[in-house]
């Protein structure tokens, strides 16, 4: 692929990986962040946002790092096309692509998956605890609350895909165990699915990639696998 012109718009938990598959290629790259997950009505604007500032840079056509993500990245299109993944959140290409993800959704139900860049932007449950709810409500009753949020699942699984401190990570994951009770997973994965999203081939199983004037629909990731 061509990388002249090209622009990336991604989410900052899949920085690490995306950084390491760029390689110093001349793409310009924008990493949002990851609390818009907590609201996924607005991220669809500042990714749009993001790509016009991208356009002003000279980009022309436009990579997404983003799954469909809670429905909030439907109506947002590109004026140069957009290729992103067929994905329905980011673990799917944190494991390496949408196959893998049910594969590992039936092989191992109830679990809770972590990587670098959820731990780094405090993600876990664990860090859920400490900044979010213990400052408002207590550890005994944050601790509680989120034991309730996690009684569906049976282990947390460090997502070691070759990128970022993986000692550290491994280290929360663990943590994460012991404080809720959970098997600790470990899986191994790689940076793949990036390099290919934005290198290209794209095959309609694993990517989306649309024309000019198309906008995200939900109904594109409707999957059989």
């Amino acid at each position: 692929m061509d990388f002249d012109g090209l622009g990336l718009v991604a989410c900052d938990v899949l920085r690490t990986e995306f950084e390491t598959a760029l390689a110093g290629r001349p793409v310009k790259a924008k990493f949002l962040e990851y609390s818009l997950h907590s609201t996924p009505s607005l991220m669809g604007g500042r990714i749009l946002e993001a790509m016009a500032e991208l356009r002003d840079q000279g980009a022309e056509r436009v990579v997404l790092g983003y799954g469909l993500c809670s429905n909030g990245v439907v109506g947002v299109g590109g004026e140069g096309g957009l290729v992103m993944p067929r994905c329905h959140d980011c673990i799917a290409m944190l494991l390496g692509s949408p196959k893998r993800y049910f594969e590992m959704f039936r092989k191992f139900p109830g679990t809770y998956f972590l990587t670098e860049g959820w731990v780094r932007n405090h993600g876990d449950p664990l860090s859920s605890v400490e900044i979010k709810y213990t400052p408002r409500m207590g550890e005994k009753k944050a601790m509680r609350g989120m034991s309730l949020e996690l009684a569906n699942y049976k282990s947390f699984c460090f997502v070691d895909n070759g990128v970022g401190d993986r000692e550290a990570v491994k280290a929360r994951t663990k943590e994460n165990c012991l404080a809720f009770g959970k098997e600790y997973l470990e899986l191994e994965s790689d940076v793949g699915y990036f390099t290919a999203l934005l290198e290209g081939p794209h095959p309609g199983d694993d990517f989306l990639v649309l024309p000019a004037g198309q906008s995200i629909r939900n109904d594109y990731f409707y999957q059989i696998i």
